[in-house]
């Protein structure tokens, strides 16, 4: 496999997982993956972090059968994310069902991975994942109840839907299709700061935790008011 995927540079990828067995598994699978990847172990992270040369790129979680909102899982969560702000987690579980797929999201997850899929395409979700993007199973998606977590009805959504400014909308028809901001900054023919600034409204009007609950919120409005 080409490393060309990683444009020739060395990522560092902070990995948590539950079973000791897994987690070295996993690190093994993508250090030798020819991407120049280096994994760092939950014990390790604080370390890599005094080191500006040896910076976390992406952050992996396995969380096997468990859900995101299992203490133990949720606690780990919660601690990535204060010690890597602003870096991308990717989840890595053993369940496909929408209510573990919501749960991550909500809970801070760039991308949810099952691990019923191959591992190539782990590397391929690692390389989109980098680059900004995000990654839900299909399955998922194509599950995914029109109303949870909306029990305002359907006027409440058409209001919310209406409270976007036309630029809003535009990006937001962009987020949906798991576009990174360098993208829809080229699209829509505007500066990249200017889409943050409209992702980070869109997330307040529709009371998303991230920019992929945002889109996700988005499908699920339009759906239940067309």
């Amino acid at each position: 496999m080409s490393a060309a995927g990683f444009e020739d540079t060395q990522i560092t990828v902070a990995l948590v997982a539950g079973q000791t067995l897994r987690e070295q598994c996993l690190a093994r699978f993508l250090e030798r993956s020819g991407l120049g990847i280096r994994t760092v172990a939950l014990e390790n992270i604080r370390e890599s972090l005094l080191d500006p040369n040896r910076a976390v790129d992406l952050a992996v979680i396995d969380i096997g059968e468990h859900t995101c909102r299992d203490p133990g899982i949720r606690t780990s969560l919660a601690w990535l994310r204060d010690a890597l702000p602003g870096v991308p987690i990717v989840v890595v579980s053993d369940r496909e069902d929408w209510s573990a797929v919501f749960d991550a999201l909500d809970l801070g997850a760039r991308a949810y991975f099952p691990s019923s899929l191959g591992p190539e395409i782990l590397i391929e979700t690692l390389r989109f994942v980098q680059k900004g993007g995000t990654f839900i199973p299909l399955n998922a998606l194509i599950n995914a109840p029109l109303h949870r977590k909306q029990p305002q009805g359907v006027e409440g959504r058409r209001t919310e839907m209406r409270g976007l400014t036309p630029s809003e909308q535009r990006v937001l028809e962009l987020l949906k299709k798991g576009q990174p901001n360098k993208v829809i900054a080229r699209e829509l023919e505007i500066e990249e700061t200017t889409v943050k600034v409209h992702v980070r409204r869109i997330m307040k009007k529709l009371n998303a935790a991230n920019r992929t609950q945002a889109a996700l919120v988005a499908q699920q409005m339009t759906g239940a008011v067309a």
